[in-house]
């Protein structure tokens, strides 16, 4: 499912990301794998929404790559774009990934 921009709602300060979308926080165990390269890590969801995923992750994802991410506890898996990256603890980070094609279904729903 393509990225539904008219989802998002603008910000009078551009610094502030405002999302009209529902996030619910999800510590799902998931599996991310390089589409360009023959790189895999299994590792967990921070929280998710119907259109991406904020993931922790020990790798650092550039911006732009394409991944996919797949459920270890259902049939969800999607073809994602990494939104950004932001360093979140000692040799940990977090991604955004924004769902460019989506198939199955969270354990957890939203």
């Amino acid at each position: 499912m393509p990225f539904d921009s008219s989802s998002r709602k603008q910000s009078q300060n551009p610094a502030q990301d405002v999302r009209s979308e529902q996030r619910i926080s999800a510590n799902e165990p998931v599996q991310l794998s390089s589409v360009d390269q023959s790189v895999t890590e299994s590792t967990r969801t921070q929280d998710i929404s119907p259109h991406g995923a904020r993931v922790i992750t020990h790798r650092i994802w550039q911006p732009g790559s394409s991944l996919l991410i797949r459920s270890l506890r259902s049939d969800f898996w999607a073809e994602a774009r990494v939104v950004y990256w932001r360093a979140f603890a000692s040799s940990t980070f977090a991604i955004g990934l924004e769902f460019l094609i989506q198939a199955g279904n969270w354990p957890t729903q939203y």
